[in-house]
């Protein structure tokens, strides 16, 4: 089981695509060393600092809390050899809507780069000007390889990637499979039978059985349309943000009702989908998310004898709603 942290401490760093000014950022988590972390504090994340500044006197303080990253900013790198790991996020997400995954993934021995997609993030989407590009996405990632090569030379084996997307970022990661070095994709509560091809490279599809924003026929939709080693996980009793590291405080606040007036029914809506009492307990979602994409990243691009099997979900405490696999 890859529930739990990995043997690697995690440092974190933040990368600058193209111009400064178009705040194309990336973080990137990479395994380190006890040696290199000593006498390190683990870094604070200020979870109101990704909230637009017109809008953030008016969250409750509960969404502008504090939490431990487990990584320690610009902790030195120890040279070694890593597969890469991409993090792709949806509409109105931020790079860091889910480091207790990305930092997770880092501790199994992987550099992670998580993307700020300007063009459909949380500031994007607060102004009305969140889009759709597919193209953008797909600079995005290219030119994450292209940094991580360069600033991480010899520790990011850019060969060896995979790319993991949530909602939109879905498409994202299934439609970078046509770069040669991106080996494999996991799609979280996404897809559809409109989604890029697959490329006949492994996949691995994750949705949440109660999720009503992307819902579990769109993913089994993608399921059917690839043609490689391929893999659908319905995960029961979760919903669409079951998957991000907010769902645990918006389930501590009972809900987002007092930002109905701010945000409007129907958003409150979509973004308490998988975080009310109702849905399945965010520690198991998260837990089950850790094992599913850990094994799999670490069977296709570290070459590690680490299956996937159905038996996960009893030792996690979550139910299956659905579990298939082929090719």
């Amino acid at each position: 089981m890859y529930t739990g942290a990995g043997p690697h401490p995690v440092g974190v760093a933040t990368l600058v695509l193209g111009d400064e000014a178009d705040g194309r950022l990336v973080e990137v988590w990479y395994p380190t060393s006890l040696e290199a972390v000593a006498g390190l504090e683990t870094e604070q994340f200020d979870s109101g600092s990704v909230i637009p500044e017109a809008f953030r006197s008016l969250l409750p303080p509960e969404l502008q809390s504090t939490v431990d990253t487990n990584a320690y900013r610009d902790a030195r790198i120890v040279p070694d050899r890593y597969p890469v790991v991409i993090y792709s996020h949806g509409f109105g997400g931020h790079r860091n809507v889910a480091i207790f995954h990305t930092v997770h993934l880092a501790s199994w021995g992987f550099v992670v780069a998580s993307i700020e997609h300007t063009h459909r993030n949380l500031a994007a989407q607060t102004t009305g000007q969140a889009r759709f590009d597919p193209d953008a996405d797909r600079a995005d990632i290219v030119d994450t390889l292209a940094a991580l090569d360069a600033e991480l030379m010899g520790v990011a084996d850019v060969s060896r990637t995979g790319v993991i997307g949530h909602s939109a970022g879905s498409f994202t990661a299934i439609d970078a499979l046509a770069v040669d070095s991106v080996l494999t994709a996991v799609s979280l509560s996404g897809g559809g039978p409109d989604s890029p091809a697959g490329h006949d490279k492994p996949v691995l599809v994750v949705a949440a059985e109660l999720d009503e924003v992307v819902p579990v026929s769109t993913s089994s939709g993608l399921y059917e349309t690839l043609t490689g080693p391929r893999r659908l996980v319905v995960l029961a009793g979760a919903g669409h943000n079951s998957f991000t590291d907010s769902c645990t405080q918006i389930l501590a606040m009972g809900g987002l009702g007092a930002l109905e007036p701010l945000l409007g029914a129907a958003q409150v809506a979509r973004a308490e989908d998988g975080c009310t009492p109702e849905y399945a307990n965010p520690d198991f979602t998260f837990a089950a998310l850790n094992h599913l994409a850990t094994s799999h990243f670490l069977t296709v691009l570290a070459g590690v004898d680490a299956p996937i099997t159905p038996e996960f979900a009893d030792r996690i405490g979550i139910g299956l709603a659905d579990y298939r696999e082929a090719g």
